[in-house]
């Protein structure tokens, strides 16, 4: 299977109310002002990254000047719900 690359617009979409937990604090739980700050939030992770990659094994990259690094691991049906975005945006 194919890896699904993901723009900004389509992340904030796949990443709806930050369910993967990308900018939970360090006790794994949400912030307070979690749906205020989720758009810049996303904003300021694709200043870190070109895009961001997900792989049909669950496993979320960002990519930056070509080189992967990988920011999430076994995320449970990220592969799904980004091949349904991708399919909205194709």
């Amino acid at each position: 299977m194919k890896d699904i690359k993901l723009n900004q617009t389509q992340f904030l979409e796949f990443n709806e109310f930050d369910q993967f937990g990308f900018f939970y604090d360090k006790s794994g739980f949400p912030t307070e002002d979690a749906d205020d700050e989720f758009a810049d939030n996303v904003k300021e992770l694709y200043k870190a990254y070109d895009y961001i990659i997900v792989t049909a094994e669950d496993s979320i990259y960002g990519v930056k000047s070509g080189k992967r690094e990988l920011i999430l691991e076994w995320a449970d049906e990220s592969y799904s719900i980004a091949i349904e975005i991708a399919e909205d945006y194709s």
